[in-house]
C-alpha cells in the first residue's frame, strides 16, 4: 500500500484546501514543521481517513463522541464550518487499483455532527466500498495493527517502561492470530451457557398448551371478522345494484335532461345567434356580386372585349403620337425620308388593329370586370356553399336540442327518485367505512394469529426436539468443555511458537539500531503474558531502568519494526517526531538503518532540530518527497511548501 495523495480542507491548523502529493520513487517522505504546525494533525488525518470512528487516535482521545472529535478539527477561518479529508492510495505494484476515500462533515449549531463517506476505485464511485469500507480496510490493515505502522515518537517510548501495555498486547495477539482463538473460545463459552439454559427449562407441556389456546382464540377472532366482512360486502353489493337501477330509472324519465336544461337553453341561444350571423353573411353576398354568377359567361366575354378595346385605343394613341413626333422632327430641318417606310407600316398596322367599341368601359370598370371574371364571382359562390353547409349543421343541432327540450318530464317523480339515490349513496358510504374498519381489524387479527401460530409451532418443535435431544445436549456440553481445554493448550503452544519468532525478530531489529550491543544479547517474550524481558549474554535479565530514554525509544521502534515485519503486510509507515529523545549516535543509526528499510514508503514528521542539515544530508539519497509546514501568525494557519527546511526544493 502506498499513499499517493492527502487533501485536507479546513482541517485543524490547515485552513482552506491543502494537498500533499507523493510522487517520489524513493522510500522516505520528509515533512518538516515546528511544534504546533500540523505534524500530528497530518498523522491524525491519515488515521481518520482510513478508520473513522475506529481510529486509535480517536479512541485514545478525551472526546465522549465521534461527532465531538470531528467537530474539534473544523477550521473556522472561512466561516463555512465545513471540513473534508481525501486520501488516495494504491495497494501495491502488482495490484494497480487506486482507491480514494473522502470524509466530509460540518459544524452546525445545535446539531449532531455526522460525516458523509464517499469511496472511489480507479476514479469511479464504488457503492459497495462506500457501504462496506470498515470491513474492507480491516481486511487490508486491521485497526488493531495500525499503531505498528502509524505512531508518535513522543508516546511510544512509554511502551518500553515496565511490562508491555495492554494496548500493545492486544495488537500483538491480533498480529499473531491468537485473537481469533479468543473469539472462538468466547463462542464456545456462549454455547455452554445456551445448552445449560436449555436443560434448565421446565413445564414445557403447560407452555405449549397455553400457546395452543392463544392460537385458537386468534383463529376464532379472525374467523368472526371474516364473517362480518362477508356480510358487509354482500350488503354493499346489493346497495350498489340498487343505485345503478335508480340511476337508469332517473335517466329514462328525463333526469339527465333536467340536469342539463340550463346548459341546453344556453347552447340553443348560441346556435341561433350563429345562425342569424350566417343569414346576414348570405344576404350581404346576395346584395353584392353573387347574382352575377348566373351570367358568369357573359361577364367573362365583356372582360375579354374590354381588354381588346383597351389595347386598340392604346395603339391608336401611340400612332398619333408617333406621327406628331416625326412631323416635329421634320420641321426642325431633319431628313425623315428613311423613316417613311416604318411610319407607313405602323399606320397600316393601326388600321388593321382597329376594332368597334362595343362597351367603351372606363379603366375602373374594365379592372372591376376583370376581377369579377377572375375570382370575385367564384369566391362568392364558394363562400355561399360554406355558409349553406354551416347553416345545415346549425339547423341539425337546433333540432336535436329541441327534441331534448320537448321531452315530457314529471319533475315530482324525478325528485322522488333522486332522493332515493341520495339515501342509497349515504348507505353505500357508511357500509364502505364499516368495510374499511373491518379490513383493518382483520389485518391486525391476522397478524396476531400468524404470530400465535408461529410461536406455538416453534414451541412444539422445540419441545419435541428437546425431548429427543437431551442426550445430544449432554454430549455437546461435554465436547464443548473438552474443546475449550484443547483450545487453551493450543493457544499457549501457538503463542510459544509465534512469540519466539517475534522475539527473535525484535532482537535482530534492536541489534541493527542499538549501540550497546554487548549489553542486551537477546529479547524474550513470555508466551502467556506477552511481557518482554531483556537478557544479556549470560541470560541474566537487564533492568529496564538501566536503559536511557533514547534506548527505550529505540527498543519500542524495534518492537514496532518487528511487528510490522511479522505481520507480512506491505504498508506505509508514518512516524511523528521520531528523534526527539535520541542522542546523535542513535539518531544516525535510525536515519541510516531504520528509515530506508522500515517500508516501501516511510513518512517522517520532524522538527528542524530533530533532522537538521547534518542528518538531512545523511538521508537525502533515500528521500523522494520533501515538504515544509509553513505557519502564518497572521492567519493562524498552516500551508504546505515543497522542500525541507534545509537543502530541499526551492
Amino acid at each position: 500500500m502506498k499513499i499517493r495523495r492527502l487533501t485536507m480542507h479546513n482541517f485543524g491548523v490547515y485552513a482552506g484546501t491543502n494537498t500533499f502529493d507523493f510522487v517520489g520513487d524513493k522510500p522516505i517522505v520528509l515533512i518538516g514543521g515546528l511544534n504546533g504546525r500540523g505534524k500530528t494533525t497530518f498523522l491524525e488525518a491519515v488515521l481518520l481517513s482510513l478508520y473513522g470512528a475506529n481510529s486509535f487516535a480517536y479512541k485514545e482521545s478525551s472526546f465522549k463522541s465521534y461527532g465531538q472529535y470531528l467537530k474539534s478539527f473544523v477550521n473556522k477561518s472561512d466561516e463555512t464550518m465545513s471540513s473534508f479529508l481525501e486520501l488516495e492510495f494504491q495497494m501495491n505494484d502488482v495490484d494497480s487499483d487506486v482507491y480514494m476515500i473522502r470524509r466530509k462533515w460540518e459544524d452546525q449549531p445545535k446539531k449532531r455532527t455526522t460525516e458523509v463517506l464517499y469511496v472511489e476505485k480507479n476514479g469511479v464511485e464504488s457503492e459497495f466500498l462506500t457501504e462496506n469500507w470498515p470491513m474492507f480496510i480491516e481486511d487490508i490493515l486491521p485497526s488493531a495493527l495500525s499503531n505498528f505502522f502509524f505512531f508518535d515518537g513522543e508516546k511510544i517510548a512509554k511502551l518500553a517502561v515496565d511490562n508491555t501495555n495492554d494496548q500493545l498486547k492486544e495488537s500483538i495477539r491480533a498480529m499473531l492470530g491468537i485473537s481469533i482463538l479468543d473469539t472462538l473460545r468466547g463462542d464456545l463459552t456462549k454455547n455452554i451457557k445456551r445448552i445449560e439454559k436449555t436443560k434448565d427449562e421446565e413445564d414445557e407441556i403447560a407452555k405449549v398448551n397455553v400457546l395452543r389456546e392463544v392460537k385458537e382464540e386468534a383463529e376464532n377472532a379472525l374467523k368472526a371478522i371474516d364473517n362480518e366482512i362477508q356480510e358487509v360486502e354482500e350488503k354493499l353489493a346489493n346497495v350498489k345494484n340498487k343505485i345503478e337501477q335508480k340511476k337508469g330509472e332517473y335517466a329514462a324519465k328525463g333526469g339527465d335532461v333536467i340536469g342539463k336544461r340550463d346548459e341546453l337553453l344556453s347552447k340553443k341561444a348560441t346556435i341561433e345567434a350563429n345562425r342569424h350571423q350566417v343569414d346576414d353573411r348570405m344576404i350581404a353576398l346576395a346584395s353584392a356580386e353573387l347574382p352575377l354568377a348566373l351570367v358568369k359567361d357573359l361577364v367573362d366575354k365583356i372582360s375579354a372585349q374590354a381588354e381588346i378595346e383597351h389595347n386598340a385605343v392604346i395603339n391608336q394613341q401611340a400612332n398619333v403620337r408617333l406621327n406628331e413626333l416625326v412631323k416635329t422632327f421634320s420641321e426642325m430641318g431633319n431628313n425623315v425620308s428613311g423613316l417613311e417606310a416604318f411610319i407607313n407600316f405602323v399606320n397600316n398596322e393601326a388600321d388593321n388593329d382597329s376594332v368597334e367599341n362595343i362597351y367603351d368601359l372606363s379603366d375602373v370598370a374594365r379592372v372591376q370586370s376583370k376581377q369579377l371574371s377572375s375570382n370575385r364571382i367564384s369566391d362568392s359562390v364558394a363562400t355561399v356553399v360554406e355558409n349553406f353547409t354551416e347553416k345545415s349543421r346549425l339547423d341539425s343541432e337546433l333540432d336535436e336540442i329541441d327534441n331534448y327540450l320537448s321531452i315530457d318530464i314529471n319533475e315530482d317523480d324525478l325528485n322522488q327518485i333522486y332522493r332515493k339515490i341520495l339515501k342509497l349513496k349515504k348507505e353505500e358510504a357508511e357500509l364502505s367505512v364499516d368495510l374499511e374498519s373491518l379490513n383493518q381489524k382483520r389485518s391486525t387479527a391476522n397478524g396476531t394469529m400468524i404470530k400465535a401460530t408461529s410461536e406455538f409451532n416453534k414451541k412444539v418443535t422445540a419441545y419435541l426436539n428437546r425431548v429427543e435431544a437431551n442426550d445430544d445436549a449432554d454430549r455437546s456440553l461435554k465436547y464443548t468443555e473438552m474443546a475449550i481445554q484443547v483450545l487453551d493448550r493450543y493457544s499457549i503452544r501457538l503463542q510459544e511458537k509465534k512469540t519466539d519468532a517475534l522475539a527473535n525478530t525484535i532482537t535482530a531489529c534492536y541489534k541493527k539500531l542499538a549501540n550497546k550491543k554487548n549489553l542486551i544479547e537477546r529479547i524474550a517474550m513470555d508466551p502467556v503474558s506477552l511481557d518482554l524481558s531483556y537478557l544479556d549474554k549470560n541470560d541474566n535479565e537487564v533492568d529496564k531502568a538501566s536503559l536511557s530514554a533514547g534506548e527505550e525509544q529505540l527498543m519500542v521502534i524495534s518492537i514496532l519494526w518487528a511487528l510490522a515485519i511479522c505481520s507480512k503486510k506491505k504498508l506505509p509507515v508514518i512516524i511523528d517526531t521520531p528523534l526527539s529523545r535520541l542522542d546523535s549516535n542513535h539518531r544516525k543509526s535510525l536515519i541510516q538503518v531504520y528509515f530506508p528499510k522500515a517500508s516501501d514508503q516511510t513518512i517522517i514528521l520532524s522538527t528542524d532540530s530533530e533532522i537538521d542539515e547534518k542528518y538531512y544530508e545523511l538521508m537525502k539519497h533515500d528521500v523522494g518527497d520533501e515538504f515544509t509546514l509553513d505557519y502564518c501568525d497572521e492567519t493562524k494557519s498552516t500551508s504546505i511548501q515543497r522542500g525541507y527546511f534545509v537543502g530541499g526544493e526551492e
